[in-house]
């Protein structure tokens, strides 16, 4: 059985998590009150979690995917020992983080007032960087 491990992550706002799992292709179940995880072999698991992505949605040995919200308000990401090797890992909590931030981004300029025009990648020496365009009303 692989151990959980707890990712921190700076993710608050429910609902642009779920936006940016669903844009990364997941479908995710929502537990106010959370739910137990299951694990590879189709046992629950004594972890629960308030979001979760169900093993069948990953890997064929992979447990499922769970956030919980912490009593700072935001979520700590819920990730196997095993699925952490297999790509699962900081790396792709990174790309959940970086969806989550564009979707709170475009909602609150929108709430401002201005329009969404477009994102585009920029690539720089120290990486790739999104930048996302916007214009007054």
């Amino acid at each position: 059985m692989s151990k959980y491990g707890l990712l921190e992550t700076q993710i608050a706002d429910q609902k642009y998590l779920i936006a940016a799992l669903g844009e990364m292709g997941y479908r995710v179940e929502v537990h106010p009150q959370g739910a137990a995880l299951v694990g590879y072999e189709g046992h629950e698991r004594q972890e629960k979690a308030n979001i979760i992505i169900r093993r069948q949605q990953l890997d064929s040995a992979s447990n499922d995917i769970g956030f919980t919200r912490a009593s700072d308000g935001r979520y700590v990401a819920r990730l196997s020992e095993y699925d952490q090797r297999i790509g699962f890992n900081q790396k792709w909590l990174n790309r959940v983080h970086q969806l989550y931030k564009e979707k709170q981004t475009i909602a609150m300029a929108k709430a401002k007032g201005y329009v969404f025009k477009g994102r585009e990648v920029v690539k720089t020496e120290e990486g790739e960087r999104i930048q996302l365009r916007f214009a007054v009303r």
